[in-house]
């Protein structure tokens, strides 16, 4: 990504309500997928900010480890205690197969040249009978200046994704959409940006948001897809999650 939005997204993470959102359909998915259970080990790859990775120290035990994976060296410069920080490629991660009882790669495929390739680094990692946990952005029709500032290669479909999956030599997971709620203003902006010739404009939508009210209102609509996500697979929305068990 952009340095000057790498520089910004440790402060975004607190606020914005896509991060918060998110943050709370996750914490619901890993809920249902890891059960009681308290795991040892969970990775993030490609993880930004290591700072934001505080919220899944819920889910491992108290001799546990979370560790986070990234390519950019200012996302280390706080880390948190009980985080443990590696800096470098998903591709080449310093992990030995079936180290950890989950893996995450939240919005990171869509970064990659060789997405199939990064993905089955990830599933590498992964304990027989851990978690493969992904998110992507949906829907190429939404391409638009975030993606540009993200320095994303491509975004997804339903089908897409399972291909990637697929060419990975991965088993099928379960994919559902979400930001589902949200999809008809989101399309909206995105299109009209299209049809106005700024899809490319190398802007970032978080510039659109401020704390207050209206990012307080965002954050619970997003949110209230937890109860959702976790038990039904949606039609459509601005990003996809996908999830795999290992065997």
């Amino acid at each position: 990504m952009k340095q000057q939005f790498a520089k910004q997204y440790a402060n975004l993470e607190q606020w914005h309500w896509w991060f918060r959102g998110r943050q709370r359909i996750l914490e619901s998915v890993l809920r249902r997928e890891l059960g009681a259970r308290r795991s040892t080990s969970i990775a993030s790859v490609g993880c930004g900010p290591a700072e934001g990775l505080q919220w899944l120290e819920q889910f491992i035990s108290p001799q546990g480890k979370v560790v986070g994976i990234d390519l950019e060296p200012l996302h280390a410069r706080r880390i948190p205690p009980h985080i443990e920080y590696a800096i470098g490629k998903l591709e080449s991660a310093p992990f030995a197969s079936g180290s950890f009882d989950a893996v995450l790669a939240l919005d990171v495929l869509e970064h990659l040249d060789n997405d199939a390739a990064g993905l089955f680094e990830a599933a590498r990692m992964v304990k027989t009978g851990g978690l493969l946990l992904v998110t992507v952005p949906a829907l190429p029709s939404l391409w638009g200046s975030q993606d540009v500032v993200s320095h994303h290669r491509r975004r997804y479909t339903r089908q897409t994704l399972r291909r990637t999956f697929d060419r990975a030599g991965l088993a099928s997971p379960r994919i559902s959409y979400f930001n589902t709620l949200l999809f008809p203003p989101v399309a909206g902006v995105r299109w009209t940006r299209r049809a106005l010739g700024k899809a490319e404009f190398a802007r970032s939508d978080f510039d659109d948001t401020k704390p207050g009210l209206i990012n307080e209102v965002l954050t619970t609509v997003f949110a209230a897809e937890r109860h959702i996500v976790s038990r039904l697979p949606l039609p459509i929305g601005v990003s996809l999650i996908a999830t795999l068990v290992r065997r």
